[in-house]
């Protein structure tokens, strides 16, 4: 009878922390930085908000890699609220 309780109460905290852990989760939709570009392709900017600021990534290059698939490079920099400019460095994605 007590491992019958145990595994009732087990699996009540197991679901009840899935919806707990739920809801917060839908937050994580939204980007932690800059969006992933690939399969997008390649436009020469993109600009999303998340952290607080803007992302804005700009393509410098566009390239063929050999295996015949296109590729881009973009800057990233980020603003802040406060409308500091931070140079992110630069990503590669596909473009497809």
């Amino acid at each position: 009878m007590r491992i019958r309780t145990a595994a009732k109460a087990a699996t009540t905290l197991a679901v009840a922390g899935g919806l707990a852990l739920g809801l917060p989760g839908a937050a994580f939709a939204v980007p932690d930085g800059p969006t992933s570009l690939t399969g997008k392709g390649c436009p020469s900017s993109y600009v999303n908000y998340a952290n607080g600021g803007t992302w804005t990534q700009t393509l410098t290059k566009k390239f063929v890699a050999p295996n015949g698939f296109q590729y881009g490079d973009y800057k990233v920099t980020f603003r802040t609220s406060a409308g500091t400019l931070v140079n992110e460095g630069t990503r590669e994605y596909r473009c497809y």
